[in-house]
């Protein structure tokens, strides 16, 4: 027993010693910190609320909402994203004391009211910004608690991407004005992903409305606010309960589970065309090139005249949102240093009504600084615009830089140019080119061009486009040479043979091919592709019926639908093949033309007239999105009455 107890005193002297010299190394080391754990990716825990809960009989003056955490938290934005639901004209104060966020309420509440306070994404901890995601409670000053909700997603009507931080708006009896001069009955905010849900309501029925609400006032401001609104009434039909997907807290990296919550409406927002028409801003690119921006869209223009230029000497193309008016002078001879414009229009008047307006404007070339003296010596990124503009298109009124992407940009072998040489790109009459070809979409998109004047010369004789075997054996394809219909700066080559699988095409360009009004000219180039032969690929096919006659413009677009992978326009019942796909989360937007002029027409809120539509593709199970596998070849029955309904 006595060995024993030795034995175990030992030890325990042996393992203090260790403790001791360690522990003195740690203090005597003092030339390095020590080393941190992992990072803290976990968001603040709420482990306190005051008043408890349910909050019912809450006070309508000098009431306090007190919410503790686990750890310390700051408030960002709390302006913009802390709301009161309904508002009030005066909004609730939030500030941080300790690890509590204590909200006040400077407005007399209304009695027997439900309330939702809404935090949006402004709590988040301090020491590595954890977001606390769209926390809200729930309190009421009566004695029982509106349960009902409203869920939803709100998206531009056009590309139909989701708009966040969006202020939906819910009125019981609206007037033709109330989203401009009456504060709503409940309101909610949409997340990253456009998706809102407004709780404690009532079992009535509510109009929808959804605003950009620039200034925070949670009113519309029709100088140019986007706003929307649902066609129909909505009356709740679903109760909050705990954990439901309407109401959770989301991470807004989940895209599946953010895009998988349940959503009873869309609503589509868009800019009301301005009723005020007048000319904001001219400028002069470079020497042949100008500009008009105006206040409105589609401006009525009567007359355009340049002293000394002839009207057919001058090529116009008005941006796709019809407001910004680029022309360019097509003439060989030398352009006066300074232009003199004189244009006749319809300019609104201080009575709001169009009457017929001419103004005159200068427009000087822009300086060269390669007439000064040692200017080589000067810092290239501070320059300013000079004859040879094309150089220069960074420094433009749009900010645009060299979309060509030919300066210290290595050539990745995609959708690029072959890298020009020394030699080519100090050619001060080049004229560069943007050319686009991918064996993916090849087939639907063609052979694309880019070009940054217009052209006064296009030799389809020039061009050879050929295709060669797995046996080598060499032919030539018959191809169009297609100018844009509505971009005159973008060209397609287009097959008029279907495309082999196994082939080798090859399409070059030779010196010369092109010319811009500026006499500038292409360098030689060529580009060689195939078709996708990877076994690993999918394929979407879309039957598509329904069309009758109307125009319609349908895209593959990825999840979050800014990025477009395959577009076609039909005016007829067909079937669609979206081909070599890999494997990824897709959707399809349908856009709905039906007054043939090219473009989606907005609406009016005032009046409630909706704008033309585009639509998200629904399947069977009500989802807008396709999580497509390897090796899969899909089929969808697609009917358009019912998709626009």
């Amino acid at each position: 027993m006595t060995n024993g107890r030795n034995i175990f005193r030992a030890c325990i002297a042996v393992a203090a010693a260790i403790t001791y010299i360690a522990a003195s190394y740690s203090c005597a080391n003092t030339s390095k910190g020590p080393s941190g754990g992992p990072k803290d990716t976990i968001p603040p825990v709420v482990v306190g609320i005051a008043p408890e809960m349910p909050m019912l009989s809450f006070p309508v003056n000098k009431g306090k909402v007190v919410i503790t955490f686990d750890e310390y938290v700051q408030l960002k934005n709390q302006y913009q994203e802390v709301l009161l639901s309904p508002p009030s004209k005066k909004r609730p104060v939030a500030k941080i004391k300790k690890k509590s966020v204590v909200v006040s309420f400077e407005d007399t509440l209304k009695s027997n009211q439900t309330y939702t306070l809404l935090f949006g994404q402004a709590i988040s901890d301090v020491n590595e910004s954890n977001p606390f995601y769209n926390y809200s409670i729930t309190f009421s000053t009566g004695e029982s608690i509106d349960s009902m909700i409203i869920s939803g997603t709100v998206m531009d009507y056009q590309t139909l991407l989701p708009q966040k931080g969006m202020v939906v708006c819910l009125y019981k009896n609206p007037t033709d004005s109330c989203l401009i001069t009456t504060l709503p009955d409940a309101v909610a905010k949409t997340d990253d992903w456009g998706y809102f849900c407004v709780r404690g309501l009532k079992n009535v029925p509510y109009y929808l409305f959804a605003l950009e609400d620039k200034n925070n006032n949670q009113l519309y401001d029709r100088s140019g606010e986007k706003a929307g609104f649902c066609d129909s009434t909505i009356i709740p039909s679903v109760a909050a309960k705990e954990g439901m997907p309407q109401i959770k807290m989301m991470d807004m990296k989940d895209t599946l589970a953010c895009l998988s919550r349940p959503s009873q409406t869309d609503i589509y927002v868009f800019k009301e065309t301005l009723s005020n028409q007048y000319i904001e801003n001219t400028g002069r690119i470079s020497e042949r090139e100008c500009y008009i921006k105006f206040r409105s869209p589609n401006p009525q223009i009567d007359t355009f005249r340049i002293r000394g230029v002839f009207d057919d000497r001058i090529i116009r193309q008005f941006n796709s949102e019809g407001d910004s008016l680029s022309f360019w002078i097509n003439d060989q001879r030398p352009v006066d240093d300074t232009l003199f414009l004189r244009i006749n229009y319809m300019k609104t008047d201080s009575t709001g009504n169009l009457v017929p307006h001419g103004e005159s404007f200068k427009l000087v070339k822009p300086f060269d600084k390669s007439t000064i003296k040692d200017s080589d010596k000067r810092d290239p990124n501070k320059s300013g615009l000079t004859n040879d503009y094309l150089q220069n298109l960074g420094n433009t009124r749009n900010n645009r830089k060299d979309p060509f992407g030919n300066q210290n940009k290595q050539d990745d072998g995609k959708n690029e140019l072959t890298k020009p040489d020394k030699k080519q790109t100090e050619r001060k009459d080049l004229l560069k080119m943007k050319l686009t070809v991918d064996g993916k979409t090849v087939e639907n998109r063609g052979i694309e061009l880019d070009f940054p004047t217009p052209l006064i010369q296009a030799s389809k004789d020039s061009i050879t486009f050929t295709s060669k075997t797995p046996r080598g054996v060499v032919s030539d394809v018959k191809f169009r040479l297609v100018r844009d219909s509505v971009n005159m700066l973008k060209y397609t080559i287009q097959s008029e043979e279907p495309y082999k699988v196994g082939n080798e095409y090859k399409i070059s360009i030779k010196t010369a091919t092109f010319k811009d009004i500026n006499s500038f000219t292409n360098d030689s180039t060529f580009r060689t592709f195939s078709l996708p032969t990877d076994d690993k690929l999918s394929s979407i096919t879309l039957d598509i019926k329904g069309v009758d006659g109307v125009e319609y413009i349908v895209e593959l677009v990825n999840e979050k639908r800014d990025k477009v992978f395959l577009r076609h326009e039909i005016s007829s019942d067909c079937s669609l093949l979206f081909p070599y796909l890999n494997a990824g989360v897709y959707s399809f937007r349908i856009t709905q033309d039906v007054n043939h002029n090219g473009k989606l027409d907005v609406g009016d809120i005032v009046k409630r007239i909706p704008p033309e539509k585009a639509r998200l593709l629904k399947l069977p199970d009500g989802k807008v999105i396709i999580n497509l596998k390897e090796q899969t070849d899909l089929t969808q029955d697609v009917d358009l009455k019912k998709l626009f309904k």
